[in-house]
């Protein structure tokens, strides 16, 4: 009967999220800031999927809006929690606890105590939140019902293979004994200078239940006014520990929002990072990772290699890419500007948005349609990466510490790697000549922009599937526009710079042209 509670509940949590975004987008600049902070109390009392997003939006930045959604959610009293814990355990809480202290820090799935064994061994227990299990798959059931609109339909995302990378993870974090697993596995393999990961106390763990050794440290606003040594030897630190976990183990921490952070000084004065929460992480394949290190390099040292092969190994779309397979080599001195040179980079000139909206205009949604759904947690690693990099305020040079992170015979390996040739078929090289760069429609009203619709060129083959019912009504109602005729002429003539189609109306004004 919970279960069957838990999605009318939700539903009714994420009408008053929606009500509340739709503020914060609708919202002057001078109250903005209020309606954000109504936003992300809603989405902290939802926890959650709705608490994860909005520790998306949170980011690595300790100042932004949503951060308390991170750092300061307020937990649920220990009597709520300990049936969870003694449930587990199978006895009484004292008999394995001196005491245990009411938790200062809440997350999205559970929430951690500071706690005392016997010996004497001071630890963290992660308790799941009770009911969690069943929020999460009634959020989830919400997700599916969610419509595919805006770019996500323009511009043909797999929102289906999104939803359900989402899902997997979800789940995947609400087991502990997968987390457990996962962070001896880190901690076992990850040999890099000054990063502390936490010991796991496996006979004290399961489902419901993480122990493992209390660590302490400030969190990372406090770390960006240490001395520059300080702040660099962090930034080295994570620099390799990214590097060495992606393109060396193949599994990476997805997470890297700062409340899974802490950070302190040893005895000898050097900075130590302290990295948790595992419960997040990333399995990427040898064939992707010896793809992406070939593109990185051969971008470094000015080799002749073909980017879309590169990106094909890495499972994008090889047929989306083919449109923008002429501009790959410039997006490549973007994605990868830091790696560039020998010398110290500051992440701040690290630009990505604009300059790749510049070279890719509408195209931009090409590329990030054509790559696939884990993609995502890997590109918030990076995003998260090159955050903190800008808070550091450190310079640090990208390119030697990934040769050191992998090693020369790793190096060579993905030099010397085969890609498979793309076959001409698979990038959709129909018999339709392609020429125009993107298909637009406007509408004007009295004299006013009412409608203003940038699509890809190929949207013009398939207008009524592509353009927003709500748009293709309206058109349809007040122009005398076939379709189907249209479509053929083009399949005859090609997809080229060309005005599809105008209409006058009353005061309405309809133009469709592709350019």
């Amino acid at each position: 009967m919970s279960q069957l509670l838990e999605v009318p509940k939700k539903a009714l949590q994420w009408c008053r999220i929606g009500v509340a975004a739709r503020r914060v987008r609708h919202t002057q600049a001078e109250q903005r800031q209020h309606a954000e902070q109504i936003l992300a109390k809603l989405m902290a009392e939802a926890r959650g999927l709705t608490m994860k997003i909005g520790q998306l939006m949170a980011g690595s930045d300790d100042s932004n809006l949503f951060q308390p959604l991170v750092t300061s959610i307020k937990p649920l009293p220990l009597e709520k929690m300990l049936p969870i814990l003694q449930q587990h355990i199978g006895k009484p809480v004292t008999q394995l606890f001196q005491h245990i202290d009411e938790s200062k820090a809440a997350a999205s799935l559970g929430q951690v105590h500071h706690a005392k064994l016997l010996d004497d061994t001071e630890v963290a227990v992660k308790i799941r939140y009770p009911g969690i299990v069943e929020s999460i798959n009634a959020e989830l059931k919400l997700s599916g019902w969610l419509p595919d609109a805006g770019p996500v339909k323009r511009w043909q995302f797999d929102s289906s293979d999104y939803k359900n990378t989402l899902r997997r993870q979800l789940l995947r974090e609400t087991d502990y004994r997968i987390e457990i697993q996962t962070q001896q596995r880190f901690k076992q393999k990850l040999q890099v200078p000054g990063l502390v990961i936490p010991k796991i106390h496996a006979d004290l763990g399961g489902e419901a239940v993480l122990v493992q050794s209390w660590e302490q440290g400030c969190r990372f606003t406090e770390a960006c006014k240490w001395p520059k040594k300080a702040r660099l030897e962090i930034a080295r630190t994570l620099l390799l520990t990214l590097f060495q976990s992606l393109f060396v183990h193949g599994e990476i921490h997805g997470d890297p929002h700062p409340g899974n952070y802490l950070f302190r000084r040893d005895a000898q004065d050097h900075a130590e990072t302290v990295l948790l929460d595992y419960g997040c992480t990333v399995v990427i394949s040898k064939p992707y990772r010896l793809a992406l290190l070939k593109l990185i390099h051969a971008s470094q040292a000015g080799i002749a290699v073909d980017p879309l092969q590169c990106f094909v190994a890495m499972g994008f779309n090889a047929e989306k890419l083919h449109h923008i397979k002429d501009k790959m080599p410039a997006l490549c001195q973007i994605l990868f500007q830091p790696f560039l040179a020998e010398k110290p980079v500051h992440a701040k000139q690290w630009q990505i948005s604009q300059p790749m909206q510049q070279l890719l205009e509408d195209q931009r949604w090409w590329f990030r349609a054509a790559g696939p759904a884990d993609l995502l947690l890997l590109l918030r690693t990076f995003h998260g990466l090159k955050q903190q990099m800008e808070h550091l305020d450190v310079a640090i040079p990208w390119w030697p510490l990934l040769k050191f992170a992998v090693g020369e015979e790793l190096l060579q390996q993905a030099q010397a790697t085969e890609l498979a040739v793309i076959d001409k078929s698979s990038t959709n090289q129909q018999a339709v000549k392609i020429s125009a760069r993107k298909l637009c429609i406007r509408v004007t009203d009295h004299g006013k922009l009412s409608i203003n619709l940038d699509l890809p060129a190929e949207a013009i083959l398939d207008l009524e599937s592509m353009i927003p019912s709500k748009v293709l009504q309206q058109i349809q109602h007040n122009t005398d526009i076939n379709l189907i005729e249209l479509t053929n002429n083009i399949q005859g003539n090609g997809i080229i710079p060309q005005v599809v189609y105008t209409s006058e109306v009353s005061d309405k004004y309809y133009k469709i042209w592709l350019e």
